[in-house]
């Protein structure tokens, strides 16, 4: 790893940054939710939930990595899927009042698993092991809270986050249809 990063569970002040990483995992779909594809109203739109709790983009939910100068290189979220009718609930609302889009989009998690919803590198820090990190941690962390399973989506248009999932020991599940994309729903049972 060609720098040192330390995860630690993000804050609400961390919305300056974050929620442009994660617009780089979730671009297609937020542009559908709010009905245009506008890199600024997205990122606005990331960054009001990323600072409220309760909510699937919820600060709450998110772990950043930091960099060796203080700088956010990447972040994680995730969550308990059996909350995750819950915590989309505040999103759906939020795109009813702000975008009067009625869209109800498939459910990502059946539950049973801590689900990542999002992993994002900064640009500047890809190819250094960041994602892998993150995604170490975010295992790591759901078995100390004693999940049997963690799952994820991965685009069937990204074969090298597949890769990456598989490397790492995710297994290939299901064909999941997702927001106008197909998806496999991978999975992996922390040690």
């Amino acid at each position: 790893m060609d720098i040192h990063t330390k995860i630690r569970k993000a804050q609400a002040s961390d919305s300056q940054i974050v929620p442009e990483i994660m617009l780089q995992a979730m671009g297609d779909i937020i542009f559908r939710f709010i009905q245009k594809e506008d890199r600024k109203e997205a990122i606005h739109f990331l960054t009001q939930l990323f600072k409220q709790k309760g909510n699937l983009y919820s600060y709450e939910n998110t772990f950043v990595a930091i960099d060796d100068n203080g700088h956010i290189a990447g972040s994680l979220t995730g969550y308990d899927g059996d909350r995750f009718v819950e915590l989309r609930q505040p999103i759906l609302n939020h795109i009813m009042e702000q975008y009067n889009n009625t869209m109800i989009p498939e459910a990502e998690t059946a539950g049973d698993e801590f689900y990542i919803d999002s992993i994002a590198v900064a640009p500047i820090a890809r190819g250094k092991g960041i994602g892998t990190e993150l995604l170490h941690y975010a295992i790591a962390h759901a078995k100390q809270s004693g999940f049997k399973k963690v799952g994820l989506l991965v685009d069937l248009k990204n074969p090298n986050a597949q890769k990456l999932y598989e490397r790492i020991g995710f297994k290939l599940g299901q064909k999941t249809p997702f927001v106008g994309g197909e998806y496999y729903h991978m999975y992996i049972q922390p040690d």
